[in-house]
């Protein structure tokens, strides 16, 4: 295939960006624009895009230098109906936008930034490529939430998977530098960032993965409490007067490392650990006992 891909993610705060040549899989330039409506930062989406093709093309160059040939976009949460590369249109933004609520944290901004491409670049192709995909065929013993049958049916509740396209990739890379074909391994592939995942792999289709309806479960993570006991969100809504909304803003930007340490950044954490401060460490402990418990898991 001739010409380039741009790859875009799109954070409610950052644009992540890679010019790819399809037919190795190279990426040609890489980068990040942080910070997008903050101070020191760029004004919006459009501007932060603006901000990538002056990376791409400096000093006056023509973007049609690029030979670009399509777009990609990574979407967090493509919901039941949506699993397979898909051209985006109309009717697919706006399904996005219904799914919104299954990932607040995620599909929003790829949405905007979903708009803010297609406004610039009109004439190209924008795809869309689903997180939620690679664990479509999860079996139904994993799938499927213990809770009544008709109100999961009815609300389309079931374990999605996240970081999908991650775990695909790693579990590929791992076979190919162990010299193995895919089929013949059983895999436990861990997605460790400011969000994190853990999945096992077996013969190349997933069987369990740690995140469930929303990106919420599992692991603890950056700012994101996973694994709770569910009874809790009743009692602070009972006892503490919360409202829903708030109990899930708390547990998805003020739980997990920052929630237990002050802190999201593990650098931030070892520093404090090193200094003898009692929250870093038990946050770390807190981190790892949860991943050990959810390796151990895959194990058996």
């Amino acid at each position: 295939m001739a010409g380039t891909v741009l790859v875009l993610n799109s954070g409610s705060s950052s644009l992540k960006y890679s010019l790819v040549q399809p037919d190795t899989g190279e990426s040609l330039i890489d980068g990040i624009i942080e910070r997008i409506g903050e101070d020191g930062g760029v004004a919006d989406h459009e501007a932060a895009l603006r901000a990538v093709f002056d990376v791409l093309a400096p000093d006056g160059r023509d973007l049609a230098d690029l030979e670009l040939v399509a777009v990609g976009h990574r979407v967090v949460h493509g919901g039941p109906d949506l699993y397979r590369p898909t051209v985006i249109d109309a009717g697919l933004i706006e399904a996005l936008r219904e799914l919104a609520p299954l990932a607040p944290l995620h599909n929003p901004p790829a949405v905007l930034g979903i708009e803010v491409a297609l406004r610039v670049l009109p004439d190209l192709p924008h795809v869309a490529v689903f997180d939620t995909a690679f664990f479509h065929d999860l079996p139904p013993s994993a799938a499927t939430y213990a809770i009544d049958r008709d109100v999961a049916a009815r609300w389309k509740i079931r374990r999605y998977g996240f970081h999908g396209t991650s775990h695909r990739f790693v579990s590929e890379q791992a076979a190919a530098f162990l010299g193995s074909p895919l089929g013949a391994l059983n895999q436990i592939v861990l997605h460790l960032g400011n969000g994190a995942s853990a999945s096992a792999i077996a013969g190349g289709r997933p069987v369990d993965t740690s995140m469930g309806l929303t990106p919420l479960e599992g692991l603890v993570m950056g700012s994101r409490s996973g694994d709770i006991d569910p009874g809790i969100i009743g009692y602070l809504w009972r006892e503490a007067g919360m409202a829903v909304d708030e109990i899930e803003l708390m547990l998805n930007r003020h739980s997990g490392m920052l929630g237990l340490s002050g802190e999201t950044d593990f650098r931030a954490v070892h520093t404090g650990i090193k200094a003898g401060d009692a929250a870093a460490k038990l946050a770390y402990e807190v981190y790892i006992h949860r991943l050990r418990k959810y390796i151990g898991g895959y194990l058996a």
